[in-house]
């Protein structure tokens, strides 16, 4: 393998998490307007709709005349209409949601995010993002006080293209002047992150939960299960 001069990471739970679950933050805020929905049935709706949406309106809907605040206000209110809800306050809640989420409430840091972001900065690899996240990434990435180890954050919603396509691992590629085969992509998703970057011949490890299988095609030794073991891919 070629020396790493550079790690790309996916961001949503690979660096930063939902605190808690969707379900139980939509719920919460629902009650802020008088509305009693249970976590467990928001959790279920979301997954669903969540699904639905970015098949039929794909990168928030850059591409179909929707911002992505319209494209999460629609997935806010089918999710509480699929809980059972009616449909009162609900554009007020998804409002809320919205700005909410644009800041550090509600998120998380991976464990040992900071730990493996730092290390990598003190041997002087490049880090960058590159994520199916729209325009308020590098707003959030402040908040959580991350956005200062990143020589670069690509967010689809900004640049109009998504993961796996190659066109965005290739603009990482471009603004950092390296070669496919001294990178290293991190992720959570088998198809956008593993096979995504693999495609494009760059090297891929794939950040599994402890409880999830290592899906078909991938080796697994280029699998980690805590952000801790990723230093045996990067320095050799």
């Amino acid at each position: 393998m070629s020396p790493i001069r550079l790690v790309t990471f996916d961001v949503t739970n690979t660096l930063i998490r939902v605190l808690g679950s969707v379900g139980k933050n939509y719920a919460n805020v629902a009650s802020i307007y008088g509305k009693t929905v249970e976590p467990e049935k928001l959790d279920i709706a979301f997954r669903a709709v969540y699904k639905h949406n970015i098949k039929e309106f794909p990168n928030f809907g850059v591409h179909n005349n929707l911002t992505p605040f319209k494209w999460w206000t629609n997935v806010v209110v089918e999710t509480f209409k699929a809980a059972g809800s009616d449909g009162k306050e609900l554009e007020q809640i998804a409002n809320h949601l919205y700005i909410m989420f644009s800041t550090q409430t509600g998120w998380e840091v991976v464990p040992g995010a900071i730990n493996i972001l730092s290390l990598l900065k003190q041997n002087g690899v490049k880090i960058g993002i590159i994520s199916n996240f729209d325009d308020r990434l590098e707003k959030i990435l402040a908040e959580l006080s991350l956005i200062h180890y990143f020589d670069f954050v690509i967010a689809s919603a900004i640049v109009k293209v998504a993961k796996p396509e190659a066109e965005i691992f290739k603009m990482a590629l471009k603004k950092s002047d390296v070669k496919p085969e001294e990178v290293i992509h991190v992720g959570d998703n088998v198809n956008t992150d593993y096979f995504g970057a693999k495609d494009v011949g760059l090297n891929s490890v794939l950040f599994l939960d402890k409880d999830r299988e290592v899906p078909d095609g991938v080796n697994d030794s280029n699998v980690i299960r805590s952000l801790d073991e990723l230093p045996k891919f990067t320095f050799k």
